[in-house]
């Protein structure tokens, strides 16, 4: 095999590549007939799909660079989402599946690495918290 034929996987570096993740991610995530209600029955999201991506790039990149700039309370928004139509445990795991394959197949690196692990967190304290 050819060393060109190897990608070599640079680490998340900004706001353009956070929003590379979530586009991928939401195209899994609508295409997944177990969780994509949420985003199209459930809620608007698919309509303003793009407005939402940046607000969640905003999320990530306050996150991940300590940019500032999100304000939202993430747990607020998905418990009204949640007392809409409840949140399984195996939308839980799709939701990580979905968002660490997509992490995985772009990126390589701490941040990255960072991305998946305080999204396993979220998910946890959210299945611990609305019930």
């Amino acid at each position: 095999m050819k060393l060109e034929t190897f990608k070599i996987m640079s680490d998340i570096k900004n706001r353009e590549d956070i929003l590379l993740i979530l586009k991928e991610f939401y195209e899994k995530l609508l295409a997944d007939n177990s969780i994509n209600y949420f985003f199209t029955k459930v809620t608007n999201v698919e309509q303003h799909l793009e407005e939402h991506l940046e607000i969640l790039a905003t999320f990530w990149e306050q996150s991940l660079f300590l940019k500032g700039g999100y304000y939202n309370n993430m747990f607020q928004i998905h418990q009204k989402v949640h007392e809409k139509s409840p949140f399984t445990k195996e939308h839980y795991q799709s939701w990580l599946h979905h968002w660490n394959q997509t992490i995985d197949t772009c990126f390589q690196g701490n941040y990255a690495e960072q991305m998946k692990t305080q999204a396993l967190s979220m998910a946890t304290v959210m299945q611990i918290k609305l019930k």
